[in-house]
């Protein structure tokens, strides 16, 4: 299984980008935490804005990571999202059962 983690610079966003992603069948789960406070560099100044979490679950296939950085930086309106997938070290066969039927 892979876990994604995009900020989003609001919930429309991440509706959007979950609903596609779901639609497509390239991810089974999606999860939008609100009220995350970013703080960072961008063209030279420090900026703080309000964002989104969208995390996205999908089955660790040979092309899952293409896949989905693709569709998402072609659906995010940054410049330049952080489009980022993290190994999951476990999951209940449960869920990932229910994981591989959502994707089929």
């Amino acid at each position: 299984m892979l876990l994604f983690y995009i900020p989003c610079p609001d919930k429309a966003c991440a509706e959007k980008i979950a609903r596609t992603l779901l639609e497509e069948k390239l991810i089974g789960c999606a999860n939008i935490i609100p009220g995350m406070e970013s703080h960072y560099w961008w063209e030279g100044k420090l900026e703080t804005s309000s964002e989104h979490i969208l995390l996205l679950k999908t089955l660790k296939t040979p092309d899952a990571q293409k896949n989905i950085e693709k569709r998402v930086s072609e659906l995010h309106p940054y410049n330049v999202p952080c489009i980022m997938s993290l190994p999951v070290a476990a999951i209940n066969e449960p869920y990932l059962s229910w994981l591989a039927q959502s994707l089929s």
